[in-house]
């Protein structure tokens, strides 16, 4: 009995730690969690609302992308200053990353009227490049406490102030913490070890049932 028992520690402790190796390696999140959002009607300009860059990771990256190959235009700024450059304008704002981590989603509301100035003329922007048909930047996310007290940072894409905004728009953190690696993954890898050793141990030290003694066939 104790030697069968021994058996099935040691099966089941090899199905826990392959389990969650896999969980670890194969099966674990993507490295990276991607938002990727479509907007029919954006107004002038798409914002991240301040917090959002500091989602995961060192850094945040943004990118844009318009149709008909138009200039696309992407920066980094100052809520404050954003919301200055604004006034007001038609435009939608990105207030949140929601779903699976494997599916994230972006939550976003559009607020505002009418247009506003060209941002490639405007000196608000902690940095900005422009592309065409599409653009993108890095911004490192450690940097943000240095521009608290112009109410945090904001993520920004628009065109020329008057078209419609990029009506595509990723963007990508890296992934840390609890985002990733699976919760299981570590507790059936350590919890198999512990069963595996168990088992194996109770499968040597086990004595081994005797063997009957054949009986004699009768002349």
């Amino acid at each position: 009995m104790r030697r069968l028992l021994a058996w099935f520690l040691l099966v089941v402790g090899l199905a826990c730690g392959l389990t969650g190796a896999a969980l670890l390696t194969v099966l674990a999140p993507p490295e990276r969690i991607d938002v990727v959002e479509r907007v029919q009607d954006p107004g002038v300009a798409v914002v991240t609302r301040p917090g959002l860059a500091e989602l995961s990771g060192p850094d945040v990256r943004l990118r844009a992308e318009a149709p008909d190959g138009a200039d696309v235009f992407v920066a980094v700024a100052r809520a404050d200053d954003a919301d200055a450059w604004l006034d007001g304008a038609r435009h939608t704002e990105v207030t949140a990353v929601t779903g699976e981590l494997s599916e994230p989603r972006a939550r976003t509301g559009t607020t505002g009227t009418g247009a506003a100035a060209d941002p490639r003329r405007a000196d608000v922007w902690l940095t900005s490049t422009t592309g065409r048909g599409s653009a993108e930047l890095t911004w490192p996310t450690g940097a943000d406490d240095d521009y608290r007290d112009g109410g945090g940072i904001v993520l920004f894409t628009a065109t020329d102030g008057v078209a419609a905004a990029p009506g595509t728009v990723r963007l990508s953190w890296h992934a840390e913490g609890r985002a990733a690696t699976h919760p299981a993954g570590t507790p059936l890898a350590v919890a198999g070890g512990v069963l595996v050793l168990l088992g194996g141990l109770g499968v040597l030290l086990s004595p081994r049932p005797a063997r009957r003694p054949r009986s004699r066939r009768r002349a």
